[in-house]
């Protein structure tokens, strides 16, 4: 006995059928063009930049104003300890993290810093090499051109 969707006895099922292959196949197109190897991807670039020249300006005993007069404010305040401030920063370029580092200021019982743990990245590193990495159609209007 021949199946009845074989010999068009059953319209409804291949309507049904027809139906469900191209809701299969709209799915599938649109999962192909979210993961398209051509689609554009931005660089993101989070947190504080923070430079060789901000932490050789800071002095033990400085007020937590003076600091973030100097350094900015912190991206991150530990919730548990108003001691402890962290600078981070993250650049990535097409969801790979290009760079990555962290300064952590220690402060005393009085609110005065300390010193500073965590390492800047080994090469030449200051704020206009930052804002140079990300392309220009990227940077931020408030960023000046430079001029030649």
């Amino acid at each position: 006995m021949i199946p009845p969707i074989l010999n068009n006895k059953c319209p409804d099922l291949t309507l049904t059928m027809r139906a469900l292959i191209l809701t299969g196949l709209l799915g599938f197109a649109t999962l192909y063009g979210c993961t398209f190897p051509g689609v554009y991807k931005l660089n993101v670039q989070q947190g504080n930049i923070v430079t060789d020249d901000m932490l050789s300006q800071l002095e033990t005993g400085m007020t937590e104003r003076q600091v973030i007069y100097l350094m900015g404010n912190p991206v991150a305040r530990n919730p548990f300890s108003e001691r402890r401030w962290n600078y981070i920063y993250t650049l990535e370029r097409r969801d790979e993290v290009v760079k990555h580092y962290q300064i952590t200021l220690h402060f005393d019982d009085r609110n005065l810093y300390t010193h500073y743990t965590g390492e800047l990245p080994a090469e030449d590193f200051n704020e206009e090499n930052q804002t140079t990495e990300v392309p220009v159609e990227e940077r931020a209007s408030a960023i000046p051109p430079l001029e030649n």
